[in-house]
């Protein structure tokens, strides 16, 4: 089963409570998830770039293989460069059209908190 996270808060507790769910995921040895995507957008991009308080969470994501993704359009509307993204962001156009094109897959949509 393939399922997206999708986090748009702004506020450092509810962005936290949303990587600790997606890492409970990965925990959980009685679900089989093959494909974990986090996706990012409104103000919640700004927990994503290099230098938020929890950048090193976000990498340890990416290094245990969830796709973690930020909507191009956020990050363009707050002028946060894509260089500012900690290492192994993908970016997506829109946030809202990769949420359809996952959905549209048959991933589980989750959205957090």
């Amino acid at each position: 089963m393939n399922v997206v996270f999708h986090v748009s808060s702004g506020t450092l507790s509810e962005v936290s409570h949303a990587t600790n769910n997606v890492r409970n995921l990965l925990r959980d040895e009685t679900t089989d998830s093959e494909v974990v995507t986090l996706l990012a957008n409104g103000d919640s991009v700004y927990f994503f770039t290099a230098d938020s308080p929890i950048a090193d969470y976000v990498e340890s994501l990416i290094e245990a293989g969830v796709r973690c993704r930020v909507c191009r359009n956020s990050i363009t509307g707050r002028d946060i460069a894509a260089d500012e993204l900690v290492d192994g962001i993908e970016l997506v156009p829109s946030g809202v059209g990769e949420l359809v094109k996952r959905q549209a897959a048959g991933d589980a949509y989750l959205k957090v908190p």
